[in-house]
């Protein structure tokens, strides 16, 4: 990023940033297939029929066609959180960079973590308030 020679280098995860106001929720046709979960409103749940309507919406291109026939989609792996686990790719984080938690709770290491660090989100101007943020 930035103007030769002041360049600068960004390594980051590309995965659904779990938007507030998703427009992979609102574009849906079926209105039926993607929902946010009651319980959090950061988890965008794509149960889709395959016609990319949410893909073509993504700012972040976050979706992707599934071989199935379906489009699929980060969920930080909400069979585990229903478990009580954290996502896979927190746990298996060789760094420990990866933070995952209730932001309304301000004890969450997520919490302590963006109290305590800069941040930033992704294309901000989209208006889609994504709750991923990175670490800068």
């Amino acid at each position: 990023m930035g103007p030769y020679p002041q360049l600068e280098m960004e390594i980051r995860s590309e995965r659904c940033n779990h938007c507030v106001n998703a427009p992979c929720v609102r574009c849906c046709p079926t209105g039926q297939v993607m929902f946010q979960m009651e319980e959090s409103s950061l988890l965008n749940i794509i149960n889709g029929i395959g016609c990319g309507a949410c893909i073509a919406s993504c700012p972040y291109d976050a979706r992707y066609p599934h071989p199935s026939g379906y489009v699929d989609k980060c969920t930080f792996c909400i069979h585990r959180i229903k478990s009580g686990l954290k996502p896979a790719c927190v746990a298996v984080c060789p760094t420990k960079c990866i933070y995952f938690g209730d932001m309304d709770d301000p004890n969450s290491d997520v919490s302590v973590v963006l109290r305590s660090i800069k941040s930033k989100t992704l294309i901000p101007e989209a208006g889609t308030k994504p709750q991923l943020y990175f670490l800068i």
